[in-house]
C-alpha cells in the first residue's frame, strides 16, 4: 500500500468530471502546495468556486450548508459528502531502505480510508494537524510510524 508517490501512475487530471452541485465555503485550512490524490468515486474538476480562494496552494475546505468536504488545487478536488468523514489520519513512514513519506487520509465509514494526499518526504503534515482539528472541530489522529523497507 505504501510505495513512492510515481507521477506518471496517477490519473491525468483532464477528463475529471465536474461538479454540479452548489459549494458555499464556511472553513478553509490552507495545507501547503500538494498534490490532490486521485479517487474514482470523489474526484471533480476544481469548481470556479474553490479556485476563487486556492491562491496557488492546497486547501481543505468545508461546505456546511451543502454538507460537504472539499480537498483542493487549481487541478482537482476530492468532493465527499460531510457525513462520512469519521476524522483525518496522518501515517508518517520513515526512510529505511526506501524513502520516507507522508499520507493524509480521510477515515470514511466501515473502516475506510481515502488518501488525500501523499508527500514525498516525512512529517509533510503534521504541521496542519492542529489546525485542521480547531478549525473543522473533525478528530486528527497519528498511525504508527514504521520503515520503509
Amino acid at each position: 500500500m505504501f510505495s513512492k508517490y510515481d507521477p506518471d501512475n496517477d490519473i491525468p487530471d483532464t477528463g475529471l468530471q465536474k461538479y454540479e452541485g452548489r459549494i458555499e465555503i464556511n472553513k478553509v485550512v490552507e495545507v501547503g502546495n500538494c498534490r490532490v490524490h486521485y479517487s474514482p468515486d470523489y474526484s471533480f474538476q476544481t469548481p470556479d468556486e474553490i479556485l476563487k480562494i486556492l491562491n496557488n496552494n492546497t486547501s481543505l475546505w468545508v461546505d456546511k450548508r451543502n454538507n460537504l468536504l472539499g480537498f483542493s488545487n487549481n487541478e482537482k478536488s476530492l468532493i465527499i459528502p460531510l457525513r462520512d468523514v469519521k476524522g483525518f489520519e496522518i501515517q508518517n513512514v520513515l526512510k529505511g531502505k526506501g524513502p520516507g513519506e507522508s499520507y493524509f487520509s480521510v477515515c470514511l465509514p466501515n473502516s475506510k480510508y481515502l488518501i488525500l494526499s501523499i508527500a514525498s518526504y516525512t512529517y509533510n503534515f503534521d504541521t496542519y494537524a492542529a489546525k485542521i482539528s480547531g478549525a473543522l472541530g473533525v478528530k486528527v489522529t497519528f498511525a504508527p510510524e514504521f520503515y520503509n523497507c
